[in-house]
């Protein structure tokens, strides 16, 4: 599968993606930020995965990823 670019250059979501990826690792999931920023596929997996946390902050983190990030939601959906 190729990967689609998550993010744009200028793009101010690498602050949520960085959350998000402490809050997964604070529960356990390993993230791999770099691929996280590079493919959507990706993204959108390990963001389902958020949403089937028992953290509402992590819940809420990944829905808003998600929200930001369309490409992500069509991708292994």
């Amino acid at each position: 599968m190729d990967a689609v670019p998550v993010m744009g250059e200028g793009d101010d979501s690498l602050l949520a993606l960085v959350d998000f990826k402490w809050l997964m690792a604070g529960l356990g999931w390993r993230i791999d930020l770099t691929r996280l920023c590079r493919d959507a596929g990706y993204l959108g997996d390990c963001a389902r995965l958020g949403l089937s946390s028992e953290s509402s902050l992590l819940r809420r983190c990944s829905a808003e990823l998600l929200r930001r990030h369309p490409a992500a939601q069509a991708c292994g959906a």
